[in-house]
């Protein structure tokens, strides 16, 4: 059914290679970070725990100058109070299973 679709993006073959890569190097450096105890995180739950805020700016400050931050907010998804909720439990959603399969890997 695909044969006939496929046509080679080389901007796609390089967003999917770098994200195999950045996440085998994500791996790594959360196996150095578990097998330290002198810091603190020899527990997954406490390496997520100081990991994610970390990750939850880094993600910010790229959706600000890739989307423009206000923006966000300026869209139809947070016209008035019920959209605004509807939009926050779409975020929350998938956020809570992502955490779920996180501490799964570990």
């Amino acid at each position: 059914m695909v044969a006939s679709e496929t046509q080679f993006a080389l901007g796609g073959m390089l967003l999917v290679l770098s994200a195999s890569a950045f996440g085998g190097l994500r791996w790594a450096l959360t196996q150095i970070l578990l097998s330290k105890k002198e810091m603190g995180m020899d527990n997954p739950a406490a390496t997520v725990f100081w990991l994610t805020p970390i990750m939850a700016v880094a993600l910010a400050i790229l959706c600000a100058i890739v989307e423009g931050f206000g923006e966000v907010f300026r869209s139809s998804f947070f016209d008035g109070a019920g959209t605004s909720m509807k939009t926050v439990g779409f975020i929350i959603a998938p956020g809570a299973l992502a955490f779920c399969m996180v501490m799964s890997e570990y």
